[in-house]
């Protein structure tokens, strides 16, 4: 789920596409729900009749298949529930990024591979329930703090791909971007600073103020930009060849 979406060992595809968004919403229902509660999540804005009900977790379930035990990894009962043999990328990210080994963080960090909850078609839930704000927080925590690592072992371009990693689930975290600015000087590249500020510029919504400075040569923000005034003031001292701080 950290990024398109997609299951991995299926016995047969889905044939509903709200099977899949069922076995996705169930991942992150661990103690399971019953039958009158995760369509409510799925569809919130229309009642959902009751065969439709029942065929989209027997979809789910016969996609899924049987562990090799020979039971269901989605057992039958009025409560649904996942089976211990299906696990999520999510919860490996979560198991990694709480290792104190450095190397495990990189490790989670390589499970992102684009926008959270990609081609889901019911994710409505992921953002009421704040889903997606925890698994985002996560992400660039975790990147922030294996990049600082990398930066100060002198291995400033792993910590650059790491954050861009970050930046596919949370592009407008300006932490990101200030970490990418440390990373790029860094590497001893202080030309990229205002291509990197360009594009944070243009997600912004500043996209109009952008070709404009950097057509002046200076390289300094305009005096009107949308900007959080950390991130300013350290793009500004990299810029001008003082090293930052913290």
């Amino acid at each position: 789920m950290l990024g398109p979406v997609g299951v991995d060992g299926l016995s047969e595809p889905f044939r509903r596409s709200a099977a899949l968004d069922l076995v996705v919403y169930l991942a992150f229902h661990r103690e399971g729900v019953r039958h009158a509660e995760w369509p409510v999540a799925l569809w919130p804005d229309k009642a959902v009749s009751l065969p439709t009900v029942h065929s989209t977790a027997s979809d789910a379930r016969r996609a899924l298949g049987r562990a090799h035990d020979g039971s269901f990894h989605l057992p039958r009962g009025a409560c649904l529930r996942l089976g211990p043999s299906v696990s999520s990328d999510v919860e490996r990210f979560e198991r990694l990024a709480a290792s104190q080994d450095p190397a495990m963080h990189d490790a989670a960090m390589m499970l992102v591979r684009g926008p959270l909850f990609a081609g889901l078609g019911r994710t409505d839930w992921t953002i009421l329930e704040g889903v997606q704000a925890r698994i985002e927080a996560l992400i660039v925590e975790t990147a922030l703090h294996a990049a600082a690592g990398h930066i100060r072992e002198g291995r400033a371009a792993t910590a650059e791909s790491l954050i861009r990693r970050a930046l596919l689930v949370s592009p407008y975290d300006e932490r990101l971007y200030r970490a990418l600015l440390c990373a790029t000087v860094s590497q001893g590249d202080r030309v990229r600073l205002p291509s990197t500020m360009a594009q944070l510029l243009t997600l912004a919504g500043a996209a109009d103020a952008a070709p404009s400075w950097r057509a002046e040569g200076t390289g300094l923000l305009p005096r009107e930009h949308p900007l959080h005034p950390q991130t300013a003031a350290l793009y500004h001292r990299l810029l001008a060849g003082i090293p930052a701080s913290g």
